[in-house]
């Protein structure tokens, strides 16, 4: 079978750039321990830096950054916030 190189493909460029972001966000091994922690649970950045044996400033960081994104969603109570998944799905094929 024999390809024709004038071929579009199946999806926009725009797509393929959304997948990069994507993939670029979950390469970080301490974001996808962050989105493992609150997959199914809310936590604060201090339960999650204890949980990380991260710096509290590192983990805001990257809590803020997937936020920012939308991959996390956050709640306000009293001093505290709390952090989690807003797509548990998203860690499917992470599962060791």
């Amino acid at each position: 079978m024999t390809k024709n190189p004038k071929q579009k493909t199946t999806y926009s460029k725009r797509v393929y750039e959304k997948n990069a972001e994507m993939y670029k966000i979950l390469a970080n091994p301490k974001r996808l321990e962050i989105m493992n922690t609150i997959r199914d649970r809310e936590a604060t950045v201090n339960e999650l830096s204890k949980i990380l044996g991260a710096r509290k400033s590192n983990t805001s960081q990257h809590l803020a950054y997937l936020r920012y994104t939308g991959l996390v969603k956050s709640r306000r109570q009293g001093k505290n916030i709390f952090y989690k998944l807003i797509d548990p799905k998203i860690l499917d094929s992470f599962r060791g």
